[in-house]
Order: structure tokens, then C-alpha cells, then sequence
């Protein structure tokens, strides 16, 4: 575990926190995916630094955790947070946004290497909702393959990884024949699917979809 006080382009540290290995590694992944500062204008979510768009700072920038009466992500200190507070965002302030609003409200390290990271991946470039609901499909992808009596109860698809979701995870992880390889690939061709289905619904971002793609190809891979 490492611990350090992360500073902010506010000037101040907004928190001492604490990351440990495999959340490092999962970030600094994450990073070579997502990128820099860009402003593209098919983008739904605006302006985005480091993968956070302004539509995610605005929902969660507003915490108070240093206590001063202002929102932590007004980094600009101008009362509201928009397309200046993107843009002077740090590395220290993404780590920290994705590891308290995906590492940590997922669980992710509840969930093996590398089925964690790739869900983290999912959850930081669809939300938590969307990755949870891929897992689910996944899982009950492999279930269906099961010959088993009696057959396992397929997963209710609402995204939220419960108690029922781990076990049933659990159980595709301990099959014979299926395990972490068949669980990790179901779960790739989920992503891409969901991705196929943006399009469809979405003609405008068809020019993501090579991308995209590699990227659901790539989930997991690096951390296996």
C-alpha cells in the first residue's frame, strides 16, 4: 500500500490517500488508453481530460472533503465547475476521482485479476451500471453452457454486482472447462456488443467503433 497526498491543480492536497499495487497498475493502464485533453464535439460527455468528461466532474466534483465550503473539483475557484476545471485537472486528481468513484464504489479488488481490472475498465468508460450488466451477461453466457443438475439460476441483468452476482461469478470461475479464460472472453464480447449497440442507436459515433472495439479486445489482457 502506498499513501501520499495527492495535490490538485487547486493548488492544495485533497486528500491523503491511500492506492495500492494492483489499483496503480489498473490506473496507470487505464491512462494509455484514455489519454489527454480532448474537446470533441460528438463527445455526449464534453469536455474530458485523462477519460473524466465534464458531465462525470460535474456529478462528482462536488464533493467537500477538505471541509472549506467549496466544491473540491472547482479547481478554477470561480463557483461552478466547467470546461476550465477539465482542463486543469492532474493526474493526482484522476487517480484519486477514479479509485473513491470505480475502484472503490465497484469493489473491484473483490472481484480476481483480472476480471477486477477489465470490469474497472468497463465501469470507467460506461458506468458502473453498464459493466455491472456485462458481467451479468457474461456470467449467465457461461451458465448456459453448464451441464449441471441442478442448472444454476441465470442472473437478473441490473448491473449491480451483489452477493448473488459474486457467487454466481464464483461458480463460473470453480467449473470445469470454463474458469477465468472463458468467464474473461464472454466478457470481452459483451463489451464489444454493447459497443456495436451505441452505434446502432447512435450512427454519428460510428467512428469510434475501431477503438472501442480494440479496447474491448484488450480488457484484461495486460493484468493476466
Amino acid at each position: 500500500m502506498t499513501a501520499k497526498s495527492e495535490q490538485s491543480a487547486g493548488g492544495g492536497d485533497i486528500l491523503v490517500q491511500g492506492y495500492d499495487s494492483r489499483y496503480l497498475a489498473a490506473f496507470d493502464h487505464l491512462m494509455q488508453v484514455e489519454g489527454g485533453y480532448v474537446n470533441d464535439p460528438v463527445d455526449r460527455g464534453g469536455e474530458t481530460k485523462f477519460g473524466i468528461s465534464l458531465r462525470f466532474l460535474i456529478g462528482e466534483g462536488q464533493i467537500d472533503l477538505d471541509g472549506d465550503g467549496a466544491a473540491d473539483f472547482d479547481l478554477d475557484m470561480d463557483g461552478d465547475i466547467d470546461g476550465a476545471d477539465i482542463r486543469k485537472l492532474t493526474l493526482g486528481d484522476a487517480k484519486f476521482l477514479y479509485h473513491r468513484c470505480f475502484w472503490q464504489r465497484g469493489q473491484m479488488a473483490m472481484l480476481p485479476r483480472p476480471l477486477g481490472e477489465a470490469v474497472f475498465d468497463q465501469a470507467v468508460n460506461g458506468g458502473m451500471v453498464a459493466a455491472g450488466k456485462l458481467l451479468q451477461r457474461a456470467v449467465n453466457t457461461c451458465l448456459l453452457s453448464v451441464k449441471y443438475t441442478p442448472k444454476p439460476v441465470a442472473l437478473k441483468i441490473d448491473g449491480q454486482i451483489g452477493q448473488a452476482t459474486r457467487k454466481a461469478v464464483m461458480f463460473v470461475l470453480r467449473f470445469p472447462g470454463l474458469g477465468m479464460p472463458a468467464l474473461v472472453d464472454t466478457y470481452r464480447s459483451a463489451a464489444a456488443q454493447r459497443y456495436r449497440s451505441i452505434v446502432a442507436n447512435n450512427p454519428p459515433q460510428k467512428r469510434f467503433l475501431k477503438g472501442w472495439l480494440a479496447r474491448a479486445e484488450d480488457l484484461g489482457r495486460w493484468a493476466a
